[in-house]
């Protein structure tokens, strides 16, 4: 996989984009707690409206990799950095959410235009490795990230790290646009564009719901951790229990790469739904670390074959829209899931908050397992297959 030309590139480029992408939720947060003395609830409202506007933009961005390339999709994105960043650092709280909104509704499709150009540039057969490592790879930026951003704004100030956010970003971004990926297989014709949303097919529906309740497992978990650690009185510790949770998530993206055969998108939702319920039953730090590593193993694999399926259930001239579609799921699971979550914690305990998201992740497999009918068709790109 790795030999096929531009790929290495490709992964390289994605990851330095993605790895200040990953610190900005943080920075924002201590730009508006930090930088204008806010609170924790206004910042939580900043970082609400950036995810309003990325899960708005996300299809639109999609299409217009489909539409027009890569170059000319990265286009805007990279204008609104260079002017929304730099704005930033000097408004106001009340400009500050427009400016978050701009932001999130211009968020470089990174996801998509990596997705969309492995399916375009590999064969089949190794979709499913390739994903996985671009999957591993975002979680390696999740970890590194954020670490790095909080350690600047230490260092420096919100804003400095905010403006040294935005920067990389561009440099991720510019090498992107320098590249080019291909969004287009050359060996195969493309089939005719449908108007509308006609090429939506109801397991495409049920793979983007399969999409959205993993977000909710994942949120289940993120606030989770922190509410047991709190309960336990050992907050510190919280970096070493998130290192374990990400690090099980690489190898799982990796043993899930090297696998022979894909696992429905839907029996990884419902294995890591039930895995997550029990995760607040645990009454130590160690304990809790190691209670989150079975769940944690099936985070790279769920996006990986969700990706992977997707590829399957459109043809190219919809991928990147698609793809972006996927993304708003991810971002409609983690909204939903955030309050649900937090309700359940708030009222019964974090081993409560586990339980709830665990549950309604493993009903949302249950549900799309039952609503798929019919006998599971090839793979090729639009046919009928099961997610």
């Amino acid at each position: 996989m790795l030999r096929a030309p531009g790929t290495v590139p490709l992964y390289l480029a994605a990851f330095l984009a993605r790895i200040p992408m990953m610190a900005v939720p943080l920075v924002l947060t201590l730009l508006v707690v930090e930088g204008l003395g806010g609170s924790y609830g206004e910042a939580g409202i900043v970082a609400a409206v950036e995810t309003v506007g990325a899960g708005l933009g996300a299809p639109w961005r999609g299409r217009l990799i489909d539409a027009l390339g890569v170059r000319r999709a990265l286009l805007p994105s990279i204008a609104v950095l260079f002017v929304v960043y730099p704005l930033a650092t000097m408004a106001t709280y009340f400009w500050l959410l427009p400016l978050a909104f701009v932001a999130g509704l211009f968020l470089a499709p990174v996801h998509s235009i990596v997705r969309v150009s492995l399916a375009a540039n590999l064969p089949t057969s190794h979709h499913r490795s390739a994903f996985a490592l671009d999957s591993v790879m975002a979680e390696a930026s999740f970890i590194i990230g954020p670490a790095a951003a909080g350690a600047l704004v230490v260092a420096a100030s919100p804003q400095t790290a905010l403006v040294a956010v935005g920067a990389t970003v561009g440099v991720g971004l510019a090498i992107l646009w320098w590249l080019d990926p291909p969004t287009r297989s050359t060996d195969e014709p493309l089939a005719p564009r449908v108007r509308g949303f006609g090429w939506v097919t109801r397991d495409l529906v049920f793979l983007f719901l399969v999409s959205a309740g993993a977000m909710i497992a994942l949120m289940a978990t993120d606030l989770g951790i922190i509410a047991s650690l709190r309960e336990l009185d050992a907050i510190g510790l919280v970096g070493v229990v998130y290192l374990g949770w990400g690090l099980s998530s690489l190898v799982g993206g990796l043993v899930y790469g090297m696998r022979p055969a894909s696992i429905r998108p839907t029996r990884l939702l419902l294995v890591m739904g039930l895995l997550t319920m029990p995760v607040g039953i645990a009454h130590a730090p160690w304990t809790l670390a190691l209670a989150a590593i079975p769940a944690g193993l099936l985070c790279a694999p769920i996006m990986t074959a969700c990706s992977e399926y997707i590829s399957r259930l459109t043809d190219e001239a919809r991928r990147g829209e698609a793809m972006g579609w996927q993304a708003s799921a991810f971002t409609a699971g983690g909204a939903l899931g955030a309050p649900l979550v937090g309700t359940a914690i708030d009222q019964w305990g974090a081993a409560a908050g586990f339980a709830a998201g665990g549950a309604i992740a493993a009903l949302i497999a249950l549900v799309a397992i039952g609503g798929q009918r019919g006998p599971r068709a090839s793979s090729t790109p639009g046919s009928r297959v099961h997610v």
